[in-house]
């Protein structure tokens, strides 16, 4: 069901303000930003207890702000966030990586999720579909260290999707649908993946996973931008050789 444009608003804002700050979010923060077209704190209150109401925010402590829940994360990706061009500094950086991968892959495929990991916060790399051992990823220490993996059941539960990921990867995105369209998992933790098709690799998948908080734009944008990079860069050194 689609939200009206007030509960789109205080959704977007709540989503956006919660992944930065890991703090629930009050009516004054959401009107003090005028995030919602200078509505009063009042008017806020109420369509915040509404997206309670209907299950897309819930309020973690008494007399608190509200946080998403994960009906609420899915409806902000599904009709609420933008995946755009990533910022140049983290452009020009993959570019450098992808440009080497003709000469040393794996060494590129690390130095490329040690990258990511390191500009999205994110556990991030990339796996090969058709290769179950083979993947690469960096990040884990620094994303157990968010607040939500305190809890010791969740955390093992990422720990455990981290160590067979390429089964995982295929499993939250199927692997097939359209190439370089980010799929999502929100249920516990999140997950994004780009999956694309490659002649050396077979079925690849890009992915960023973390914390039910994670940015998703941001890692979407990243992830996507990446795939897209390495299908193009190999046209290129493929085209190359063969002049």
């Amino acid at each position: 069901m689609k939200l009206d444009s007030r509960k789109e608003d205080v959704l977007g804002f709540v989503v956006r303000d919660y992944i930065g700050t890991a703090f629930p979010v009050s009516s004054g923060r959401i009107a003090a930003y005028k995030a919602t077209g200078a509505r009063s704190p009042a008017t806020i209150r109420s369509v915040m207890l509404e997206l309670n109401d209907a299950g897309y925010l819930y309020q973690p402590h008494t007399s608190a702000g509200r946080a998403p829940t994960e009906k609420g994360y899915r409806y902000f990706i599904e009709h609420l966030m933008s995946v755009r061009q990533p910022e140049a500094e983290i452009r020009e950086r993959l570019d450098k990586i992808i440009e080497s991968m003709g000469r040393e892959a794996d060494l590129a495929f690390e130095e490329l999720s040690r990258v990511m990991a390191g500009h999205l916060k994110l556990f991030s790399g990339i796996g090969f579909l058709d290769s179950k051992e083979k993947f690469f990823g960096k990040g884990l220490a620094e994303v157990l260290r968010a607040p939500e993996f305190m809890e010791q059941n969740l955390a093992a539960e990422f720990a455990g999707f981290t160590e067979s990921i390429a089964k995982n990867l295929a499993d939250f995105g199927s692997g097939e649908g359209e190439d370089f369209e980010p799929a999502f998992h929100v249920r516990g933790f999140g997950a994004v993946s780009v999956f694309f098709d490659d002649d050396n690799f077979g079925r690849c998948a890009i992915f960023s996973a973390g914390p039910k908080r994670m940015n998703y734009e941001k890692a979407a944008s990243v992830l996507k931008y990446a795939a897209k990079d390495i299908k193009s860069k190999k046209k290129k050194n493929v085209g190359r050789r063969n002049n």
